[in-house]
């Protein structure tokens, strides 16, 4: 079995829990000691058993937001060495910042995932993605230094350049989003050329897949593949390893997870910067821990769909909030309308009622117009509108 860190990764019940119920007990006094929201909200609260987890109050992204951007920092800014965020509630930004320590851990926690996929020094590592599509990549970056594997340095600008840079560097691994990985699976298919020229033996997807998908990715690009999972005002990647088992096993030296009426809760144990203390992640998924031949002990992940309005848009996270706050400052304002997402882009039906409906072809063209170019300045994604007849909408 393949495991970067095999004591951590493969604590047995009663040292994994014993290690964690530490790490929660000192994080609770950090919480205490700095960040002034834990201080009201915990009080005297105490955990001598991690079933005492139950009973400490949950975190939700609207605090998180709420406390935008540095009220959640447990340590002073100058020792924060990486901010990021991503779209929360109403399009706010959820923040994760990360001290030297924190990134130290999150390299080694991809390095879980890449020992799974059995990369090693040998490998030369591709990262692909368009640009902001891939905010992990850091993340893949730090965790390809740790196993010593050579990283190409380019980011390729369009699906030529992407299959050019493999043939030319001769890559081992690519990691990329579901979305390149198809594109450029068709566009091999496209230029009749064989996957077995590329050196290709594993490919490493941002987040999961349908079965249909990744066979329809290891077939068109005769490689291995295997997805990770993450919450990025958390982690992402390093929450989970897919282990050759197709399991999502949580790194549970470093997360406490639960399930809650059905949506993850995550507490970060060994964050520095901005630990979260029961994050609600409004994420769906389940939990179990049946023994995996894999080795792992950690808790098996299943996530399911988002419980709230992000939508996921050609690899970027948008609050649906924001949709309809962009909406507003258009013609199409106070008009009813539908939104559609799929990895190509955003679809806006609009009800042609009302004045819309009395307007001349060319006042209903420059809505679109103006709706289309609105989206791709503010989002950086597609949008194609269209306007329905009051007798096709659907009630």
């Amino acid at each position: 079995m393949s495991l970067y860190e095999p004591r951590l990764e493969s604590l047995p019940a009663r040292e994994r829990e014993q290690l964690q119920l530490e790490r929660l007990q000192a994080l609770l006094a950090r919480l205490k000691r700095s960040v002034r929201h834990y201080r009201a909200r915990l009080g005297d609260a105490r955990v001598r058993a991690l079933d005492d987890l139950a009973a400490l109050p949950l975190t939700t992204p609207e605090e998180l937001a709420a406390t935008f951007p540095y009220g959640l920092l447990a340590l002073p800014l100058r020792e924060v060495m990486r901010i990021q965020s991503t779209p929360g509630p109403g399009g706010k930004p959820l923040v994760a910042g990360r001290t030297r320590n924190d990134l130290a851990h999150w390299g080694r926690l991809v390095a879980r995932q890449y020992a799974a996929a059995a990369v090693t020094p040998h490998d030369v590592i591709q990262i692909a993605a368009e640009s902001g599509a891939l905010p992990g990549s850091h993340g893949y970056a730090l965790g390809a230094e740790c196993v010593s594997a050579s990283i190409v340095a380019e980011d390729p600008w369009c699906v030529e350049h992407q299959v050019e840079l493999l043939r030319n560097y001769r890559a081992t691994v690519l990691v990329t989003t579901p979305t390149r990985a198809r594109a450029l699976a068709q566009a091999l298919a496209e230029r009749h050329t064989d996957p077995h020229a590329l050196s290709l033996r594993a490919v490493l997807l941002s987040r999961p897949v349908a079965d249909a998908v990744r066979e329809e990715l290891r077939l068109g690009l005769f490689a291995d593949v295997r997805a990770g999972f993450g919450v990025p005002e958390v982690i992402e990647p390093g929450l989970c390893v897919e282990c050759p088992e197709g399991r999502h096993h949580v790194n549970e030296d470093h997360f406490l997870a639960e399930v809650v009426a059905g949506e993850l809760v995550l507490t970060t144990l060994t964050a520095e910067a901005m630990p979260l203390l029961r994050y609600r992640t409004r994420v769906a998924a389940g939990l179990s821990r049946d023994a995996c031949p894999c080795g792992r002990t950690g808790a098996a992940l299943a996530p399911g769909g988002r419980l709230d309005g992000r939508l996921l848009v050609n690899e970027r996270w948008i609050d649906r909030g924001q949709v309809e706050a962009l909406l507003a400052t258009t013609a199409v304002a106070g008009h009813p309308c539908r939104v559609a997402v799929s990895d190509d882009g955003v679809r806006v039906s609009v009800k042609l009622s009302g004045a819309l409906f009395r307007d001349t072809v060319r006042v209903l063209e420059a809505a679109q117009r103006e709706v289309e170019h609105a989206f791709l300045t503010r989002f950086g994604v597609a949008c194609e509108l269209d306007f329905v007849e009051p007798r096709r909408w659907p009630e």
